[in-house]
């Protein structure tokens, strides 16, 4: 079985499925990650390369090859949706599971790679279950509860993952935010309560097919 984790910005991985990559992994499936950025960010005020913490977390993850697409941080929006789409197409990736953005998250970058997802993840050749996760900020600073109704135990693997995360210097953050160590476990906690599990990653189902999802 293949996943692909189909993201906007290297570190939406970790943040959004650092959890359930190695739990899939563990499990035989291959994985491969895709962000379309180039892993540069430049709307801070000052110039942040995420592209070292991008391939360190990935490797951390078990990743199978992660990729990053080069198109510019936040100016999705300025590209054609047929360009975006076609930079993933001729990868040539054949998943059984695609992981990517809600539809529902504040940043328009999350949004339109959601699109681009359920373009790539059309049931042409088989069938493709492709699930939205949950990027902590973006995802609950929109007015909008993220709709969760699919959850993965990461009590095994939620210290890997906020390890991963912590690659990305540019990005680990102090408590109470949610990007610091104390924030990631605490929402992994809040989901394990959802749902019954200690730790959990909660998903929102897109498409969804028995046999393809984690």
């Amino acid at each position: 079985m293949e996943a692909l984790v189909l993201v906007a910005h290297a570190d939406d991985e970790t943040l959004g499925a650092g959890g359930t990559i190695p739990g899939l992994v563990g499990k035989g499936w291959k994985v491969d990650v895709v962000a379309l950025s180039d892993g540069i960010l430049d709307v801070r005020g000052t110039i942040e390369d995420n592209r070292p913490g991008f391939e360190s977390a990935c490797a951390m993850l078990g990743v199978r090859e992660c990729r990053l697409l080069g198109f510019k941080d936040q100016k999705f929006d300025m590209v054609p949706m047929a360009e975006l789409a076609n930079a993933v197409a001729t990868l040539r990736l054949t998943p059984d599971l695609i992981i990517t953005h809600v539809e529902t998250d504040l940043n328009m970058d999350h949004r339109l790679t959601c699109e681009v997802a359920k373009i790539i993840g059309r049931p042409k050749i088989k069938p493709v279950s492709i699930l939205g996760c949950e990027i902590p900020n973006t995802s609950f600073w929109n007015a909008k509860v993220f709709p969760a109704n699919y959850y993965v135990d990461v009590s095994a693997h939620v210290d890997l993952k906020i390890d991963a995360f912590a690659r990305y210097t540019n990005e680990l953050q102090e408590h109470p935010h949610p990007w610091s160590r104390r924030g990631l476990k605490l929402l992994a906690e809040y989901h394990g309560m959802q749902c019954g599990f200690r730790y959990a990653e909660a998903f929102s189902v897109i498409r969804a097919y028995e046999g393809r999802l984690p």
